[in-house]
């Protein structure tokens, strides 16, 4: 079988690159000449997975999509040698192992099977000729053990320049779309967090100012990094009242907030180190309790007053019997009541329990009771 090529060489070892058709690689695909060695119990030296149908579909959804996919799938021969010349590759006709990218291979497979335009569609491959199974075997456990995720700060980071070059709506809908769907998860709220942290870091009138931790930056006298900041902003941004609302509005209700908060915990941001509130636990759970106290913070006409004043005013009342005040510096201590409270889901999940009664008890009691049976 020809291809455009070429061949090149590393360590000593003789590798190829170049390309094949989508129809060509179907095919081979198909009839099982190119394909994985899928370890069984029959086959202990296999070292391949099964094929998971839902990712070879996925990927075949995004070709059918004009997606555009560089990566090589990686290829071995185990018997004959790869000759070059002049830009063209002969490969052998023995079996090919696929090494690298089954689902891929496979995906380009149905996509054509679904579409045989998509037949002339370029795609990439590099190939070893390697007679040693346990070299390929090897090759491909360096290439699985060693990849590592892209940082997930910096994905949102994309999420978000994604969002100004395409407008949300496509990110929405790239969400329906097969392997983009892990791409853009959560697209809908992350791209507003993602506005409101760099709002709050750089306002000089926020008590976050120039404290939120950018991705690849150093620590410095930052106090938490920008995915925990963000993270923990998801309860106001699935909030049904905050959902229809502008990053920049709530970038203000969040900063009233805060500076509310530290009206009140002044020692805490002094030594943010020795205290929990400017660290994860302190924002996932104050975050979390935030859509309820901006429905106590509202005029007699029933709107949202959520100036840094009425916020404060909400937010000096609440107390725990035994511990004091909720909402003051003690209490967030690194030994107090949050900081012993520990550091999981589970724990903030109780921690934001606990302020949410001690503010309902501090509003009923001066409002009445708003609950009859």
């Amino acid at each position: 079988m020809k291809i455009n090529g070429t061949v090149f060489r590393q360590a000593g070892v003789h590798l190829a690159v170049g390309c094949v058709k989508a129809s060509e690689l179907a095919d081979l695909v198909e009839r099982g000449i190119w394909a994985p060695d899928v370890f069984r119990a029959s086959h202990p030296e296999g070292y391949q997975r099964e094929l998971t149908e839902a990712r070879a579909r996925e990927f075949a959804r995004f070709v059918r999509m004009n997606g555009v996919s560089p990566l090589p799938i990686l290829l071995n021969f185990r018997e004959g040698r790869v000759a070059g010349d002049d830009g063209t590759l002969d490969l052998p006709d023995s079996r090919g192992y696929i090494v690298d990218g089954q689902h891929r291979a496979h995906g380009i497979r149905l996509a054509v099977a679904e579409d045989p335009s998509i037949g002339d569609y370029d795609v990439p491959i590099v190939v070893m000729c390697e007679p040693d199974a346990f070299q390929e075997a090897r090759q491909f456990v360096i290439i699985n053990r060693t990849q590592k995720g892209i940082n997930p700060s910096l994905a949102e980071e994309h999420l978000l320049q994604s969002a100004k070059t395409e407008g949300r709506r496509a990110l929405l809908d790239m969400q329906r779309v097969g392997v983009l769907k892990a791409v853009v998860r959560g697209a809908e709220w992350k791209t507003k967090a993602i506005e409101i942290a760099n709002s709050l870091n750089d306002d000089d009138t926020s008590p976050w100012y120039g404290l939120i931790r950018q991705p690849n930056e150093p620590k410095d006298e930052t106090v938490i990094n920008k995915k925990s900041f963000t993270d923990s902003l998801e309860p106001i941004l699935k909030d049904v009242y905050f959902q229809g609302k502008e990053s920049h509005v709530i970038a203000s209700a969040l900063r009233n907030y805060w500076n509310a908060i530290n009206d009140l915990c002044d020692e805490a941001f002094l030594d943010p180190a020795g205290h929990v509130l400017q660290k994860t636990t302190g924002v996932f759970v104050l975050h979390k309790v935030f859509p309820r106290i901006a429905e106590f913070a509202t005029d007699e006409s029933g709107r949202r007053v959520l100036t840094r004043d009425n916020l404060r005013t909400i937010l000096e009342k609440p107390t725990l019997p035994g511990v004091g005040p909720v909402i003051a510096s003690p209490f967030w201590s690194s030994g107090g009541h949050a900081g012993m409270r520990g550091t999981g889901k589970k724990a903030f999940g109780i921690l934001a329990m606990e302020i949410l009664e001690a503010i309902e008890t501090s509003i009923s009691g001066s409002r009445g009771a708003e609950l009859l049976l």
